[in-house]
C-alpha cells in the first residue's frame, strides 16, 4: 500500500467547536476546575487565539489530537510525554481508563492537579525507556504527541510504544511534517550519527528538535519497527498557523475563512498537501 493510499482527511473540529476555543481557550473540551483559570499563564485555556496564528494552531492541534483518539474508541490510554495531561483528563471523561507519563514528576503532578477527574488519572512520571510494561501494563491507545522528533532513535521509540500496546491496539503518534515547505531542520534521511544527537534529545518545544520526519520516512520507520501505518493526515496550513507572512493578514481574515480553507485543503492531492500542511497525524497498528 503507498502513503497515497493511507493519506485520510484531518479530522478537523467543526466550525463551531474551533471558534469557541478560539474565542475563549480550550477550557471547553478540558475538565478544569475554576481555580484552574489563575495558573494559565499561556492562556491556553481560558485566552482567545484567532487564526492565522501559532495560538489558533495550537488549539486545532489539541481538539484534532482528542479527535483522532476517540475516534478509536480505545478503553485504557497510555499517553507518553503527557505535558499537562490535559489529552488524558479529556478521555477520562469518556470513560477511558488513562494513565499519564512524563520526566517531569512534579510538573505532572501539578498540572493533573487542575483537572475535577484528577484521581481519575494514572501518573507514571520517568523515562518512557525505563517503564516496564509488566508494571504499566497493555494498552488499547497509546499516545505520543509531538515527542518523536526529540528522540534520537527514532525506530527504538517506536518499538519501546508497542511494548505497551494491547493485542489489536493502536499508537497515535503526531509530529511536525518534514516535508513542509519551511521546514529548515534536516529530515531524518539526512541524519548520518543518530548517536550524536543522544546528548540533545527529549528536549521540550522547538529547541529539541532533532530533525522532523517526512510521509515516505514515517512509512519507513514504521515498518522497521513492526508496525503499519494503518491512517496518515496532513494539516496545519498557513492559514492556521500564520506562517509564511498569512499572520500579517489577521485583521482581513475571518475565523470562518480561515478554518473554511483549512477544510478545503484537505481535498487536495497528497504532493500538495505534503508541501504545505505543517503537521502529521498518524495512527498505527501492530
Amino acid at each position: 500500500m503507498t502513503s497515497r493510499e493511507r493519506l485520510a482527511h484531518a479530522r478537523l473540529p467543526e466550525y463551531g467547536l474551533f471558534r469557541s476555543v478560539c474565542h475563549s481557550g480550550l477550557h471547553a473540551v478540558r475538565p478544569l476546575k475554576e481555580s484552574a483559570e489563575s495558573s494559565d499563564s499561556w492562556g491556553w485555556n481560558y485566552g482567545s487565539g484567532w487564526p492565522p496564528s501559532y495560538s489558533a494552531y495550537g488549539r486545532m492541534r489539541a481538539l484534532i489530537a482528542l479527535a483522532d483518539a476517540m475516534a478509536l474508541q480505545p478503553k485504557s490510554v497510555l499517553e507518553i510525554a503527557a505535558g499537562d495531561a490535559a489529552l488524558c483528563a479529556s478521555l477520562a471523561t469518556q470513560g477511558c481508563q488513562v494513565a499519564a507519563n512524563d520526566l517531569r514528576k512534579e510538573n505532572l503532578e501539578n498540572a493533573v492537579g487542575h483537572f475535577h477527574n484528577a484521581s481519575n488519572i494514572r501518573l507514571l512520571p520517568g523515562n518512557l525507556f525505563e517503564l516496564d510494561p509488566a508494571v504499566v501494563g497493555l494498552h488499547d491507545l497509546v499516545i505520543a504527541c509531538e515527542i518523536v522528533e526529540h528522540v534520537a532513535h527514532t525506530v527504538d521509540f517506536l518499538k519501546q510504544l508497542k511494548r505497551f500496546v494491547a493485542p489489536g491496539g493502536h499508537i497515535l503518534l503526531t509530529t511536525p511534517n518534514g516535508s513542509y515547505f519551511r521546514n529548515t531542520l534536516p529530515t531524518h534521511s539526512m541524519i548520518q550519527d543518530f548517536t550524536a544527537l543522544e546528548s540533545q534529545e527529549f528536549k521540550p518545544d522547538a529547541d529539541g528538535h532533532l530533525f522532523l520526519i517526512t510521509p515516505e520516512e514515517m512509512l519507513d520507520l514504521a515498518d522497521r519497527a513492526g508496525l503499519t501505518v494503518e491512517r496518515l493526515s496532513l494539516w496545519g496550513t498557513p492559514f492556521i498557523t500564520g506562517h509564511a507572512g498569512i499572520s500579517k493578514l489577521g485583521p482581513t481574515l475571518t475565523c470562518r475563512l480561515c478554518h473554511s480553507l483549512e477544510r478545503s485543503m484537505q481535498k487536495f492531492p497528497l504532493a500538495i498537501k505534503a508541501r504545505l500542511c505543517f503537521s502529521m497525524s498518524l495512527v498505527l497498528g501492530l
